[in-house]
């Protein structure tokens, strides 16, 4: 592993820490699953929510068809980018790292500070160290 790259996961690493440490238990977050790392957040869009509670069962299989078929409809912008950070959590508890890379990636590209979908990539970049 190059010095670059070691630079890189440690200082993810540390922002994820400092992240997860700064969130107060009754943040805006509070209704969001946490499951190892890896963030799921709600929206108003009930499709959304079928795929959280599919997460928060441990059925990733069905979290990620239920979202990816949310994503395939009308949608706004910042439910779209919640539903794909979601998506990245799924894949990466399904070992789809490939994928979970792509979920984060299109949730910040759809909202560029995304706390879920920044602590998801950060995870998902300590994960990939670690393999």
């Amino acid at each position: 592993m190059t010095y670059a790259i070691l630079k890189k996961v440690s200082l993810t690493a540390l922002a994820t820490l400092t992240v997860t440490a700064a969130l107060p238990a009754a943040s805006a977050s509070a209704t969001d699953a946490n499951t190892g790392n890896f963030i799921v957040q709600k929206t108003t869009d009930g499709r959304v929510k079928l795929g959280v509670k599919a997460y928060k069962k441990g059925d990733y299989e069905k979290a990620v068809r239920v979202t990816r078929s949310a994503l395939k409809t009308a949608m706004s912008p910042k439910k779209a980018a919640i539903a794909q950070s979601n998506l990245c959590a799924a894949y990466a508890q399904l070992e789809m790292l490939d994928q979970a890379q792509e979920a984060c990636a299109a949730a910040l590209e759809l909202r560029p500070n995304l706390e879920a979908a920044e602590i998801n990539k950060a995870s998902l970049t300590i994960r990939l160290a670690q393999k």
